[in-house]
């Protein structure tokens, strides 16, 4: 019968190298069996013979050595794990996400990401921040998310290209829903100003909604306006 050690290092030999190890999530989904101190302490033992590389707390990868000596995993592997291979998993959200639709050509080290696949509701990998968002990401629900980041942050947005927001906007009010943005809301939160400057925008292009409910009618928001942003292109 093999030891519980030998369990733990075969199950994580199994992963690709540079591939991300969630131990929390390999602990419960593949070495239930093991004692969990056991479990932690292998993984401990592990990291010290360099078997395997941490990169942050509970996450792990085993590293590659090459010609130009070890590598451990990089954004594109922790990209590909929490968003998943085929962008179901997750969204970029923050300067990343400006940048690719030309809303600012300002870039930033730090990428924001949000999850279905991370068990935490914040976790930091290197420079990859993930916050959980438990909802099935497809294209209505990942436009959704970046228009919501976008109507959070558009007064922090360092050189803002106001002709590339609007068509940006515009793309993403289409394909709202009173039902994902209930799915949203639930998920992930946000603040009323935001939701203020969703109504204004829906209501600039006449889209029905009711996100009226999650306002109070006699309160004053500091919200974006379309009239104001069509403006300042004239």
């Amino acid at each position: 019968m093999m030891s519980y050690a030998t369990v733990v290092k075969e199950t994580i030999s199994q992963y690709a190298e540079l591939d991300i190890i969630d131990a929390h999530q390999i602990y419960l989904s593949k070495c239930k069996d093991v004692p969990e101190q056991t479990y932690y302490k292998t993984i401990s033992r592990m990291t010290k013979s360099g078997e395997i590389a941490r990169l942050t707390k509970g996450i792990y990868c085993r590293p590659k050595t090459g010609r130009f000596g070890r590598h451990i995993s990089s954004e594109k592997q922790i990209l590909e794990h929490y968003l998943g291979k085929d962008g179901k998993n997750g969204v970029v959200v923050g300067y990343r996400m400006y940048n690719k639709y030309k809303l600012t050509t300002q870039i930033s080290k730090r990428i924001d990401v949000y999850s279905n696949v991370s068990e935490q509701e914040k976790k930091k990998v290197l420079d990859v921040t993930i916050k959980k968002a438990n909802i099935k990401f497809d294209t209505s629900s990942i436009k959704m998310i970046e228009l919501l980041d976008f109507l959070e942050n558009v007064n922090k947005i360092e050189e803002l290209n106001k002709r590339h927001a609007i068509r940006f906007i515009e793309d993403a009010a289409a394909l709202y829903s009173d039902q994902l943005l209930e799915k949203l809301v639930r998920a992930i939160g946000y603040k009323k100003s935001t939701l203020a400057s969703l109504r204004n925008v829906l209501d600039y292009y006449k889209i029905n909604h009711s996100i009226g409910k999650y306002l109070n009618g006699v309160s004053k928001y500091k919200a974006m306006r379309m009239e104001d942003l069509y403006e300042s292109v004239q």
